[in-house]
């Protein structure tokens, strides 16, 4: 037998489909378990009677090798399910890009939420997320930044350390003496248990002192508090999805940050924006936060080869995502992306060679395919959807990015002891373009207040 490769078994099975029964007439569904192994189902009526399911199971089972469910599993009636909701009505049901009429259920371990549809298109409370697809960008630094920046205008900030793995809010902003009594993973052990309430929230909260003598308030929700013991162990549930009785569905990770936003929203102190600063990576964290929040996603990348690579791969992932459609309507998630160029050289040249390689990734993964004219005339007569077509000067475009400048004195910088901070000409001058854009972003009404 062949050996057939992870890459090679789902075009073997849907050749070996198409071939036999069609792609025009029925739909196809691929389940693949989290081995890799494929099951293909079909409609009762896509057997006939000279149709035999046992000798297409077995050739099936032969080309696949490997990548079998078995001879017995590898085909299957739609009737066969023991639960047709489960396959036919999944959140993780999408469509493959080759064929309108073949979808994939792909059970995965992790990193399931990238192409899940969002719990909401509107989050309780004004949100933005800060990612990056490598580390060492700036992605705290910069967000830390903001929420004085925000503070200094008279806003309400509660910022929020979502990069578990590798905690760093605390040590920026608040030093081991200004610690809460507990953290997020605490918040969020305890929701498993349903004890996550606004007390245990008011424990996880602590006020910063960079805020001190403005007109605005930074709230810091940190990973870890003084009070927080066994921290690896609470990490390694929190991913842990639960069935709740009352929703009638599973609650993972997005969904018990959803909740936790709700319940900041409903603060007798609410604030007027949560920061949510995702951890770098493919991981389910930021899954969760990009993608299912309904937040604005700022997504940090230097200008090197490392980063743009690892930003196709995830792009390539999220078009055949849900939120993503052709037209690129109100609800498409890329409407919230934005990129952010992090330790740009303050030169043009710099910054237009980030557009042109960010453009590049988005055109070949992301964005809308191009058509002719003719072809966009045909699509008309149909009454179809029109491809969203971006230029790469354009500076509303997920692709253009807000800027943050190289400055090497701002690793040195210090913003817990008051008499080391740095001088706040010195931050404008390396972060003043991403302050005056994100927040405009945010705030697109009251921009000429927050700016002044």
């Amino acid at each position: 037998m062949k050996k057939i490769l992870f890459d090679q078994s789902i075009p073997i099975a849907c050749n070996f489909i198409i071939s036999n029964v069609g792609d025009n007439k029925y739909t196809i569904t691929l389940i693949r378990d989290s081995f890799g192994c494929l099951s293909i189902v079909l409609p009762d009526q896509a057997f006939s009677e000279n149709t035999s399911l046992e000798n297409l199971s077995g050739e099936l089972h032969e080309l696949l090798g490997a990548y079998s469910a078995g001879k017995n599993q590898v085909l299957l009636k739609e009737s066969d399910l023991i639960d047709r909701e489960d396959v036919l009505e999944s959140p993780d049901r999408v469509r493959l890009h080759e064929n309108k009429n073949i979808w994939i259920v792909d059970r995965l371990l992790t990193n399931q939420d990238w192409l899940r549809e969002p719990l909401t298109q509107n989050p309780p409370l004004p949100t933005a997320v800060a990612f990056s697809i490598k580390g060492g960008v700036g992605r705290t630094t910069a967000f830390a930044l903001w929420a004085w920046s925000l503070a200094r205008s008279g806003k309400s900030v509660i910022l929020i350390d979502l990069d578990l793995e590798a905690p760093g809010i605390a040590g920026l902003l608040l030093g081991e003496d200004r610690l809460p009594d507990f953290g997020l993973v605490d918040w969020l052990v305890e929701s498993l248990a349903g004890n996550a309430d606004e007390d245990l929230l008011s424990k996880c909260l602590v006020d910063c002192d960079l805020a001190s003598g403005e007109p605005g308030r930074i709230r810091v929700l940190p990973a870890f508090g003084v009070k927080t013991k066994d921290y690896i162990n609470k990490l390694g549930r929190i991913y842990m999805p639960t069935y709740e009785k009352k929703l009638s569905s599973f609650v993972g990770l997005a969904e018990r940050l959803a909740m936790l936003l709700t319940q900041i929203s409903n603060l007798v102190d609410r604030p007027d924006l949560v920061l949510l600063d995702s951890r770098a990576g493919l991981h389910d964290i930021g899954a969760a936060a990009v993608t299912r929040l309904g937040a604005e996603a700022f997504l940090f990348a230097r200008d090197d080869y490392q980063s743009w690579q690892a930003y196709r791969q995830l792009f390539s992932h999220l078009s055949a995502s849900r939120n993503i459609s052709i037209g690129m309507p109100d609800n498409d998630l890329r409407w919230h992306m934005k990129m952010i160029g992090a330790q740009l050289d303050p030169t043009e040249s710099a910054k237009l060679t980030f557009i042109d390689n960010s453009y590049g990734v988005w055109s070949d993964e992301l964005y809308d395919a191009g058509l002719s004219s003719e072809e966009e005339d045909a699509i008309r007569e149909k009454g179809g959807v029109i491809p969203q077509i971006f230029v790469r000067e354009d500076d509303n475009a997920p692709h253009s990015p807000f800027v943050v400048h190289f400055d090497s004195r701002v690793k040195s910088f210090d913003l817990i002891n008051v008499e080391n901070r740095p001088d706040w000409r010195m931050i404008e001058a390396a972060f003043g373009e991403f302050f005056e854009e994100a927040a405009a972003r945010i705030f697109p009404m009251q921009e000429s207040q927050i700016n002044a």
